[in-house]
């Protein structure tokens, strides 16, 4: 039994210098993830197990998200009014009396896998992320508008892409954390102490911490948006 865990300690510490070294050199995520996933096995953590397991197959709507997976957005809406054109506004949230809908329209819960949110990034075209809000709400968005006949034709959030970088950014520095942490109770051994490992492991979290300083957090700060009254003057509520 015991040649076996040193086996497995020895295995583990290999694989966690792997994916310092992945994540040093920007190495796809999924590729980080098999890794983490393999740790976690070894480790036999149930919290960190589901946390990769969610990481890497995505949160379904039984389970709250990571905390930096809550994206702060805008709400565009097209309203569709009778013998006129199609006008598009962004949505004043904050005169949502309704709480639970006035964070359901704040705020958007990305749970694709992680994989998926690189690939989106990597894939986006536009520098905004749209997702629709869904249809019940529309009813909501609908109110605070004076025009009776105006109909909301579409509602999407929007939020910058970075958001999605983010994501994948805060996963990795979480996740050094987490092994560094795993090390210290669980007695890995891992050579960090050259200074070659330990500047490596800096230059990660300087190199994530830079990203996500330069980018922001990825929200939309919708009080520094103004809505033009006069050019959306046929709903506004002021």
């Amino acid at each position: 039994v015991a040649i076996i865990t040193n086996m497995r300690t020895m295995d583990t510490r290999k694989i966690v210098h792997e994916i310092i070294t992945d994540i040093a050199n920007g190495a796809q995520i999924n590729k980080v993830l098999f890794k983490a996933q393999i740790i976690a096995s070894n480790i036999g953590n149930e919290n960190f197990t589901n946390y990769i397991r969610r990481e890497q197959q995505g949160y379904t709507s039984e389970y709250p998200v990571a905390d930096y997976r809550h994206i702060k957005t805008r709400v565009e809406a097209t309203f569709a009014i009778p013998f006129s054109n199609m006008q598009k506004v962004i949505v004043p949230v904050e005169l949502v009396e309704n709480k639970q809908i006035r964070d359901l329209l704040n705020f958007v819960d990305v749970r694709e896998p992680l994989g998926q949110i690189e690939q989106m990034y990597n894939n986006a075209e536009n520098s905004m992320i749209r997702v629709h809000v869904p249809a019940f709400a529309y009813s909501t968005i609908e109110s605070l508008y004076e025009n009776n006949n105006a109909r909301v034709y579409i509602a999407c959030h929007k939020f910058p892409k970075e958001s999605l970088l983010n994501i994948v950014e805060t996963f990795k520095s979480r996740l050094l954390q987490l092994l560094l942490e795993f090390d210290k109770e669980l007695d890995w051994k891992l050579d960090l102490s050259t200074d070659q490992n330990r500047q490596t492991v800096t230059t990660i979290i300087n190199n994530i911490n830079a990203i996500i300083a330069n980018t922001g957090n990825g929200n939309v700060d919708t009080n520094n948006i103004n809505i033009d009254n006069d050019k959306h003057a046929f709903v506004g509520k002021n």
